[in-house]
């Protein structure tokens, strides 16, 4: 837990969350695609509605840049929120190096790893970790279009809704929609993610045909997804008050008080738990691990066991859906992760037996973090047999 690279890798046992912050997008407008020449690109993708919509563009700063893209930019454009409103999120858009494709880069659209909800802690200001960064470069080299969504509420204004599978999903979409207003980028994509963006690509593939039926998702790749909430959550080292707290308990507190009717932060946390709940506000996972070290359950919590069983009840909703997904699903997990494999190989099962396409993919001797490199030719690969193998 103390180590700092552990910091995206205990954030597997993710944040119980949502968040009511809606921002609508104000009278900000991207000039950034006739000024790069996309304006043919920007007039054929004009007939969509407003989820999409560019509200700002601007260069992606030189050190943040995925190595071997060619334009680059961050912006922030208009999505579905958790609540159904409208609302502002920010992200990136990467292209490979070259002369486009005649119908356009295919994009990737990569859900992030959780590392805080503060905007500080927003990938499109931080650039990806290292693993992360690893697998994105692999598909801007293999040609592909890499948008990376910061998700509600982190980078911009107000709280994040953390762990809402449909919010994720619509962020996901939205920022391809946003892609082709801004860039020659193809109508087809796929949903790729890890750990909590494991969880966002996976609902991804189940929302996305309904969600934007003009887009051509071709598939989903999920790289140690955060998946089965009730398992997960049903085990001492929530309930145990002389266990040392989870670091995303702070975060599940915060984003509760603001969706969850009745939820009230005292009423659960003890004085102690709610500072933390405050400063999850400000703080990225890395300072909170540090925050939290040495600090139990019961430090945190009135009573473990109450508090586990209601944060339970928030996650009933955010499984991933059991059904027949339309697109191929590939999931992969090393057999090191401190968020068991088993978790993955039980998701699999469950969508093999709803009839869905699905490979799952065990990779033995990695661990959540070590996982990403060893994987990210596969990762190409497989995206490479999804776009092909699309209509």
């Amino acid at each position: 837990m103390a180590d700092s690279r552990t910091a995206v890798l205990v954030a597997a046992v993710i944040v119980i969350s949502g968040g009511p912050y809606v921002a609508v997008a104000s009278a900000e407008t991207a000039a950034a695609p006739r000024a790069t020449g996309t304006a043919e690109v920007h007039e054929r993708a004009g007939a969509a509605g407003w989820q999409g919509t560019p509200v700002r563009v601007e260069p992606l700063p030189a050190a943040i840049r995925l190595a071997g893209a060619g334009a680059s930019w961050s912006l922030r454009y208009l999505s579905t929120s958790w609540n159904g409103r409208r609302t502002t999120v920010s992200g990136t858009l990467s292209l490979p190096s070259g002369r486009p494709p005649r119908d356009g880069w295919p994009v990737v659209s990569f859900g992030h790893g959780f590392g805080g909800s503060a905007d500080a802690c927003a990938p499109s200001v931080t650039g990806p970790s290292p693993w992360e960064r690893a697998v994105q470069e692999q598909l801007i080299g293999a040609g592909y279009a890499v948008a990376v969504t910061d998700f509600e509420g982190i980078g911009t204004p107000g709280e994040s809704p953390g762990i809402d599978g449909r919010a994720e999903a619509h962020t996901m979409v939205d920022i391809v929609r946003a892609a082709r207003r801004i860039a020659p980028v193809s109508r087809s994509w796929a949903s790729v993610g890890y750990s909590l963006g494991g969880h966002a690509a996976l609902f991804t593939g189940a929302l996305a045909a309904a969600y934007a039926p003009s887009l051509r998702h071709v598939g989903t790749i999920a790289m140690a997804p955060t998946t089965q909430w009730r398992v997960q959550t049903s085990g001492p080292a929530f309930r145990d008050p002389v266990r040392q707290v989870n670091h995303t308990i702070p975060y599940t507190g915060r984003s509760l008080a603001l969706t969850r009717p009745g939820f009230r932060v005292a009423d659960w946390y003890t004085p102690k738990g709610q500072e933390l709940v405050d400063l999850a506000g400000r703080i990225c996972v890395t300072e909170m691990l540090q925050t939290v070290a040495g600090v139990t359950n019961g430090d945190v919590l009135k009573d473990p066991p109450a508090a586990d069983d209601e944060f339970a009840r928030a996650l009933a909703d955010e499984e991933i859906p059991v059904m027949r997904y339309p697109k191929p699903v590939y999931i992969v997990h090393g057999a090191d992760d401190e968020l068991p494999v088993t978790l993955s190989e039980m998701t699999a099962g469950q969508l093999a037996g709803a009839s869905s396409d699905v490979t799952f993919v065990p990779v033995p001797g990695v661990d959540h973090i070590t996982l990403l490199p060893a994987v990210a030719g596969r990762v190409r690969e497989w995206a490479d047999r999804l776009f092909a193998h699309a209509p």
